[in-house]
């Protein structure tokens, strides 16, 4: 069998590489039936928000005198935002709203003029709309607003509790810890100690990609309904940066639907299989493909397919993004290499003396969890060989080398799983 995996970047789409993999070996390839792009993202936009899936419409929403803030994820998320925010925040205006935008970037740093741009849209920014990311390291900008049941003290950015109408724009995809598009309010528009205490529950074991439930996204549907927020617009992109399902509705609701929808396009139900893989082999597709630090995620997502002790390969060039290398942040690991017992409970005392901030542990975490018990084996750019291999990461530039000694491991007969898309896939075992 002839195996395509992808190895795109968001600047360079349409690479794949390619792997002959001898039939008796092959266990499965699970790749999704992706539907085809939504033809107009922005007047699906407009309509879901006159048509909600849950709680108030638009127009209830935004009416003369109101304060209304539209709150944008960062510049590593896949909706594009920037093609519908432009016609919300005129159509705000022209019922009388006053308006300003939140770019919720959690403990990323703000972002530039020029990323601001590309974010929310060029006409957004010209026409005056205030636009201000989040600044989780200073305290006057946030209020508090309670603590949740979870107990995490929760204070949110002033433009947030200040306004009598916030609405979201997120996407829904999964992650290391459940969901993606629920954290508008934790991380996004949130404190340092509140991301902080948040992010404890990602080491919660029920904190893993696919489960809705999880303690940790608990805490964020809680976050949204206390802070007051009153719509959200849930989009789901494919794996060729495709708008294909847009919804509206209050923030818990229509998130819980757009996972319903996602889960039908990229779960799997393995619980039938006789057996798991030797080795699995996953890629990246461009949607956001800049860093290892995003991209890893496949690795964890292809764990409930493998057998403990296999080999897990990703494909994925990381061409970094504007002055951080491709594998920036992974060096956060490093003190914790190699993998193994007593390293694993440094790390775990490292997070709880906030030696590491979990804000980037929630990521590098689940990945050094599952090198515990898997061998992990990376394919990227050239240029990331050397940064990838003194984090302790085994990395090469071949996927024919890394497949060809993963065979010499496991034997003639080892079973190998092709998941393609590893960023998008969830398993049910």
């Amino acid at each position: 069998m002839r195996a395509s995996i992808p190895y795109e970047t968001a600047e360079e789409r349409g690479v794949f590489l390619e792997l002959d993999i001898a039939e008796k070996n092959v266990l499965k390839t699970f790749a999704p039936r992706e539907p085809g792009a939504i033809e107009d993202p922005c007047q699906a936009v407009m309509k879901a928000i006159d048509s909600p899936v849950a709680g108030r419409s638009f127009e209830e929403l935004v009416s003369q005198g109101k304060k209304v803030v539209f709150v944008t994820e960062n510049q590593f998320r896949a909706a594009p935002a920037e093609l519908a925010l432009p016609a919300l925040v005129e159509r705000a205006r022209n019922a009388g709203a006053s308006v300003s935008v939140v770019i919720a970037n959690g403990k990323v740093p703000p972002l530039s003029d020029d990323e601001i741009r590309n974010r929310v849209g060029a006409e957004v920014v010209e026409s005056g709309v205030p636009v201000v990311c989040n600044e989780a390291g200073n305290p006057s900008r946030y209020a508090y607003v309670g603590t949740t049941a979870a107990g995490t003290p929760l204070w949110v950015l002033k433009e947030i509790t200040e306004a009598d109408a916030v609405i979201t724009i997120s996407t829904t995809q999964a992650t290391l810890w459940g969901y993606g598009g629920s954290g508008m309010v934790i991380p996004g528009v949130a404190s340092n100690e509140t991301i902080e205490t948040n992010h404890v529950m990602a080491l919660a074991p029920n904190c893993r990609p696919g489960n809705n439930n999880c303690s940790m996204q608990k805490d964020k549907y809680e976050a949204l309904q206390m802070a007051h927020v009153a719509m959200g617009i849930n989009v789901i992109v494919n794996n060729s940066w495709e708008v294909i399902y847009v919804n509206a509705g209050s923030p818990v609701e229509s998130h819980r639907r757009a996972v319903e929808h996602y889960d039908s396009i990229y779960r799997f139900d393995i619980r039938d299989m006789n057996e798991k893989a030797d080795i699995v082999i996953t890629g990246s597709s461009a949607p956001t493909d800049h860093l290892f630090f995003h991209t890893n995620w496949a690795i964890v997502n292809c764990l409930p397919v493998s057998k403990e002790g296999a080999t897990i390969i990703q494909a994925t060039p990381c061409p970094g993004y504007g002055d951080w290398p491709g594998f920036a942040l992974m060096d956060l690991m490093k003190d914790f290499m190699p993998p193994s017992g007593e390293n694993h409970e440094k790390a775990l005392r490292s997070f709880f003396t906030r030696e590491r901030e979990l804000w980037a542990g929630c990521i590098w975490y689940p990945l050094y969890k599952a090198m515990l018990s898997r061998q992990v084996k990376i394919v990227t750019m050239e240029k990331n060989l050397a940064d990838a291999r003194a984090t302790g990461i085994d990395a090469g530039d071949s996927l024919q080398g890394a497949f060809h000694a993963a065979m010499e491991h496991h034997g003639p007969g080892a079973k190998v799983a092709v998941v393609p898309f590893g960023r998008y896939t969830v398993f049910t075992e």
